[in-house]
C-alpha cells in the first residue's frame, strides 16, 4: 500500500480554499493511471476547467483500491470520495476493473448498513479519451457536495467526538444475545466415541480436534487430543466457537493426518480454507456430527458437509446457519431505521470496542499473517481503542470476510463488549446472496468471491 502513503490530510487542505469557515467541499479521487488519470491529464492539456476541490491520487488499477483507502480519506476529512477507472473490457490488467466493481457492490451495501451517506461515494468509468467526462463528473460531484455540506458526522468521528451517541443508548434493532445451549457429552461407548478411539489407536489420525469440558471458563474449550484416554473429556456444543480456527496455529498445521469433530460450521469453514488453498483436504479426517451431536460418519470436509446437510435437511438458501437464528429479522429492523439512526447505533457499538481482537482470534477465516490494523509502517488507522480506529476495524473486518464468512457466530460470542458483530456479517452474507447467489463454504472448488467476477455484475450505480 506504499503507493498511496501520502500526507493525505495536507493534500486535502491544499485541495480546498484556505478560507476560515469555508463551505467548499474537500474531495478525493482515487483513479487508474492508464485511463482516468490520463483523461484528467487530457482535460488539463485541453485547457478545460473544473473546480479545484478534488485531490487526485493515482494508482495502477481500480483493482488496487482497497476499502482502507476510502475509509482513510473520509477519516482524514474528505467530504466526498470518487473512484474511477477504465471502462469494462478496457482494463490494462485485463480484469482489474471487473474485480473492483464486485468489491464496490459489497462495499456500498456495507456502508449503507453502517449508515454512511452513499451520495458521498461516487464511482465512474472514465477512459483516457474522456477528458470532457472527467470535467463533467468533477463539476457535478462538487456541486452535489456543496449542496450536502461538510460531512460532519464523519468528521466528528475522526475527532473522536460523537455527542450523538446518546441517541443510541438502547438496542433499536431488537438484537438480543442467543442463550447458551448445553453441550452433548461424547461417551466412550457411543458411535462417535468408538470411532474417535479407533482412529487414534490405529494411527489413522495423529490427533483429534474437539471440545472438552472446562469448569473454570464455564463453557467448552477447544482442545487437541492425542491420548485416547482423554477422549472421555470431549463434548459437542451446539454452538461455541469454531474448531477450524485452530488451523491458524503452525503446530496444528504440521499434524498430518488430523481428525476434526465436524459440525456444519466447521465443515463450511474448512471448505473456505480449501477453496483458498490454505488447507489440504487430504490431511483432514472429518468426524461429521449433526446439530444434535449424532455421529454421521467419516469423510473429508466437503463430504462431511454433504452428510450434515442430508441429515438436517433444513437449510434455507441464504441462511448463514442455526447459530445466527434471528439475525435476518434483526437486520431488517436495523435497515428500516433512518440512515442517521443506523449511524448512531454503530457509533455506539464502536465506542464499546476495546480492541482486544477476540473476534479476530475466534474467527476461523480471519487469518492474515499480519493484520492491516496492526501495521505501523505505514499506520493506516489508530491502533488504540478510539472512535476512528474502532470504526475502521469493524468495517475492514466485515468487508474482508465478505464472501468468506460462514455465519458461525464465533466472533459475536467471543466479544466481551457484547457488540452485535453478527449483524454486520449477516448484512454481508445477504449482499453476497442477493447480488451473486453465493453462499460461503458450499463449494470448495469455486473461485473465491472477491477474486472472481462476472461480466454482467451490477453496474447501474457507476457513472
Amino acid at each position: 500500500m506504499a503507493e498511496v502513503h501520502l500526507p493525505l490530510q495536507d493534500s486535502l487542505q491544499a485541495a480546498s480554499p484556505a478560507v476560515p469557515g469555508s463551505l467548499e467541499p474537500r474531495l478525493v479521487a482515487f483513479v487508474c493511471r492508464w485511463c482516468t488519470y490520463a483523461g484528467a491529464d487530457l482535460a488539463g492539456t485541453s485547457r478545460m476547467t473544473y473546480p479545484p476541490n478534488v485531490r487526485t491520487l493515482m494508482l495502477p488499477c481500480t483493482g488496487r483500491i482497497d476499502v482502507a483507502f476510502i475509509l482513510r480519506a473520509f477519516l482524514e476529512g474528505a467530504d466526498g470520495v470518487l473512484v474511477s477507472g477504465c471502462h469494462p473490457g478496457d482494463c490494462h490488467y485485463t480484469a482489474g476493473n471487473y474485480r473492483a466493481r464486485r468489491r464496490w457492490i459489497l462495499l456500498r451495501d456495507l456502508l449503507d448498513t453502517i449508515g454512511v451517506d452513499l451520495r458521498r461515494l461516487q464511482l465512474a468509468w472514465i477512459s483516457a479519451a474522456e477528458g470532457a467526462k472527467w470535467v463533467k463528473t468533477i463539476q457535478n460531484f462538487t456541486d452535489e457536495m456543496r449542496q450536502l455540506g461538510r460531512y460532519e458526522p464523519m468528521q466528528r468521528l475522526a475527532a473522536d467526538f460523537t455527542p450523538e451517541l446518546a441517541l443510541a443508548d438502547g438496542q433499536p434493532n431488537g438484537y438480543a444475545a442467543l442463550p447458551a445451549a448445553a453441550p452433548v457429552a461424547v461417551h466412550a461407548d457411543s458411535p462417535l466415541g468408538q470411532a474417535l478411539a479407533q482412529a487414534l489407536q490405529a494411527g489413522a489420525v495423529k490427533a483429534i480436534l474437539g471440545w472438552k469440558k472446562q469448569a473454570t471458563l464455564g463453557r467448552p474449550q477447544a482442545a487437541c487430543i492425542v491420548d485416547p484416554q482423554a477422549l472421555v473429556e470431549l463434548v459437542i456444543p451446539p454452538r461455541a466457537g469454531n474448531l477450524a480456527r485452530l488451523f491458524k496455529h503452525p503446530e496444528i498445521r504440521q499434524i498430518q493426518p488430523i481428525g476434526v469433530i465436524t459440525r456444519r460450521a466447521e465443515a463450511l469453514a474448512m471448505n473456505v480454507l480449501i477453496q483458498e488453498k490454505q488447507l489440504d483436504p487430504g490431511r483432514v479426517v472429518a468426524f461429521a456430527v449433526d446439530g444434535a451431536g449424532h455421529f454421521l460418519g467419516l469423510a473429508d470436509p466437503p463430504g462431511a458437509l454433504k452428510k450434515i446437510e442430508a441429515a438436517e435437511a433444513s437449510v434455507p438458501p441464504p441462511d448463514p446457519g442455526a447459530s445466527t437464528t434471528g439475525l435476518w429479522a434483526a437486520l431488517d429492523r436495523l435497515m428500516a431505521q433512518p440512515r442517521e439512526e443506523r449511524w448512531a447505533f454503530w457509533m455506539k457499538q464502536a465506542q464499546k470496542c476495546i480492541r482486544c481482537y477476540a473476534c479476530r482470534g475466534a474467527c476461523p477465516l480471519c487469518n492474515c499473517h499480519e493484520c492491516l490494523m496492526d501495521k505501523n509502517v505505514p499506520q493506516w488507522f489508530p491502533t488504540a481503542a478510539d472512535g476512528p480506529g474502532n470504526f475502521a476495524w469493524q468495517l475492514i473486518r466485515a468487508f474482508h470476510l465478505a464472501g468468506r464468512c460462514i455465519g458461525c457466530g464465533s466472533c459475536q460470542e467471543a466479544c466481551p463488549a457484547g457488540i452485535p458483530l453478527g449483524l454486520l456479517d449477516a448484512a454481508m452474507m445477504r449482499s453476497v446472496w442477493k447480488h451473486f447467489g453465493y453462499r460461503s463454504g458450499m463449494d470448495p472448488a469455486a473461485a473465491p468471491l472477491q477474486s472472481d467476477f462476472r461480466t454482467d455484475d451490477r453496474a447501474e450505480f457507476i457513472l
